[in-house]
């Protein structure tokens, strides 16, 4: 559980810097400093976390154990994802924004 409390962390105080793609700016400009950006945001923008954890996570944070437990628990997220997809991946899950 500490894992995912750190990753829910990382993605809410890093959420408009390193998730955000500059045409999903206007989005979320009224919502910052006011919102939990984990309970509106989905399973795309964790998936663009995931891409930034390897300069997050390095060799020498970890022995070589530790480190191959935390590959093998973001591996089994990700095949988690991958056969659950049709369902977090969906574009139902989804709707227009005004802006």
């Amino acid at each position: 559980m500490d894992m995912v409390s750190g990753l829910r962390t990382y993605f809410n105080h890093r959420f408009i810097v390193e998730l955000l793609y500059k045409s999903e700016l206007p989005q979320v400009k009224n919502l910052a400093g006011k919102t939990v950006f984990t309970e509106i945001y989905g399973c795309e923008h964790l998936l663009r976390l995931m891409t930034c954890l390897g300069k997050l996570v390095s060799t020498q944070e970890f022995d070589e154990t530790g480190f191959q437990i935390l590959q093998m628990h973001f591996q089994r997220f990700l095949d988690f994802l991958d056969m659950n997809k049709d369902k977090y991946l969906s574009i139902e899950n989804y709707f227009q924004v005004n802006q």
